[in-house]
């Protein structure tokens, strides 16, 4: 919420990566076009927290998500979507997704918040 004033001064804040970022898990079935069940039921677990505006559902992603710890073996590529839902002037609402889909296994999906 402290970062909300940026909206207001016309400010994009863009959080960029991948839903998920497993690199230690990638396997040969993954780079020819597979989606392991750990991925697609994390981002599943994600899509719907996002949909449904649920900020304290993806910040306890560690015990409550599907594809643990595969999907975020580290935190830093999780958290870009916590300051991309900061800058938003309503991070408790539901995001509208506008890219999903996989490269390599790993979910890719891009949301736009409410301003």
């Amino acid at each position: 919420m402290a970062m909300y004033p940026l909206a207001e001064e016309g400010v994009v804040v863009i959080g960029s990566g991948f839903m998920m970022h497993g690199l230690p898990f990638i396997t040969r079935a993954m780079l020819e076009g597979q989606v392991p069940v750990w991925s697609a039921d994390f981002d599943a677990w994600a899509a719907d927290a996002l949909a449904r505006g649920v900020v304290d559902e993806l910040a306890a992603f560690r015990t409550r998500a599907p594809g643990m710890p595969y999907a975020h073996p580290t935190v830093d590529h999780y958290i870009p979507l916590f300051i991309t839902l900061g800058a938003a002037a309503h991070p408790d609402r539901p995001v509208r997704t506008t890219v999903e889909g996989y490269t390599i296994g790993f979910s890719k999906r891009s949301f736009q918040t409410a301003v």
